[in-house]
């Protein structure tokens, strides 16, 4: 099968990757893979064509550049794919359109329960007929798709994440020494895209009402990196409050904390938090319903209603803290749940079913 992974940005972030991961266990599979972004091309797009992945951009400027929509319709005509697997709210609605226009299937995605753009909310209504099916990676997204978007269950697909290559813990001192941190501080880690939903003013508040020992890890980069900055060096927590931006080896950074630390206001199934579990760190996170659903499936997380105080968070970690025979017992459950769930092969398989059924109900229209 020739597929195109169609997203809307190929920039360092947890759905590009993810989408990079899954271009090559498609291609370990079997499968002709493209991968192609909305924008321009992005440091994820070189990491592609590195691995023999061959990438397109259609370097829109913005949600208002329809010219991209052109120069995607180009794109496909010269690969002339079996399918169109579109991820993220901008792409979906390119694949869908031009899809259409094309005669190619085309499964949109849906990576997280979005809450803040309701035009979204309209437009996907509006044009997720045109598409062959819908994927999501939980039963809870599967739920928000199925209302949000008046598209009926049977069409919603849930695919079980997973992480490939299985990422590998870093002993914590050398963590800690090759990112400069203290070797004796109890350390909140964070990772994925400096991005408002995920509120990293709220691990600025952790830091700041705790003891001076106490550090934060912000692993990423995005929009909201310049703000975040600033916010640390105004409230003094410049010494205390490390940001490292994009690291290649995310798990090795992550490796130097004691816990990780999800305040986000809505999420799906973060590559972090997953990256976190599989590399044995405790996990606290917001109650969102689908890491309630993860949880409800085995993984050892702790959560914490995403509004509650400050003083509640804390108290999440302070039995970690004070017991480390717990944090290591937490740490060793987290990772020996992700081994077991996590495989990637479960989630190609699982892909590659609904590409085919997908493909074979749309040549007998």
């Amino acid at each position: 099968m020739r597929v195109v992974l169609l997203v809307t940005d190929l920039q360092p972030g947890g759905t590009p990757l993810r989408i990079a991961r899954l271009a090559r266990g498609l291609r370990a599979a079997g499968d002709e893979v493209h991968v192609g972004c909305l924008a321009a091309a992005g440091d994820v797009s070189q990491e592609l064509v590195s691995d023999g992945v061959p990438t397109f951009a259609c370097g829109a400027r913005g949600w208002w550049d329809l010219v991209a929509f052109s120069r995607l319709a180009a794109h496909l005509r010269r690969i002339r794919p079996t399918l169109v697997h579109a991820t993220l709210f901008h792409a979906n609605v390119a694949a869908r359109l031009v899809g259409r226009r094309l005669g190619l299937p085309v499964l949109g995605s849906t990576a997280t329960i979005e809450v803040e753009r309701h035009w979204h909310r309209v437009v996907e209504r509006l044009t997720i007929r045109w598409e062959g099916g819908h994927l999501v990676t939980s039963r809870a997204l599967q739920q928000h798709v199925v209302a949000a978007f008046g598209v009926a269950a049977a069409r919603v697909h849930v695919i079980p994440p997973s992480l490939d290559p299985p990422p590998h813990r870093t002993e914590r001192s050398a963590a800690r020494r090759a990112l400069g941190l203290p070797s004796d501080a109890f350390i909140l880690g964070w990772a994925g895209r400096f991005d408002p939903v995920k509120r990293l003013e709220r691990l600025l508040d952790f830091v700041a009402a705790s003891s001076s020992d106490t550090h934060a890890l912000l692993v990423g980069a995005g929009p909201e990196s310049a703000r975040i900055a600033a916010a640390r060096t105004a409230r003094g927590l410049a010494a205390r409050v490390h940001l490292v931006g994009w690291q290649s080896n995310s798990a090795a950074a992550l490796s130097a904390a004691d816990v990780f630390v999800l305040p986000s206001r809505t999420e799906g199934l973060p590559n972090a938090l997953l990256e976190a579990l599989a590399i044995g760190l405790p996990v606290i996170a917001s109650e969102l319903p689908a890491l309630r659903e993860l949880r409800a499936d085995g993984a050892p997380l702790e959560l914490v209603p995403p509004e509650s105080s400050t003083a509640a968070w804390l108290a999440a970690w302070a039995p970690l803290r004070s017991d480390p025979n717990l944090s290591a017992a937490r740490g060793n459950a987290a990772a020996a749940w992700a081994a077991e769930n996590l495989r990637p092969e479960r989630t190609i398989a699982a892909l590659r079913a609904v590409y085919a059924s997908v493909v074979e109900r749309t040549a007998g229209v």
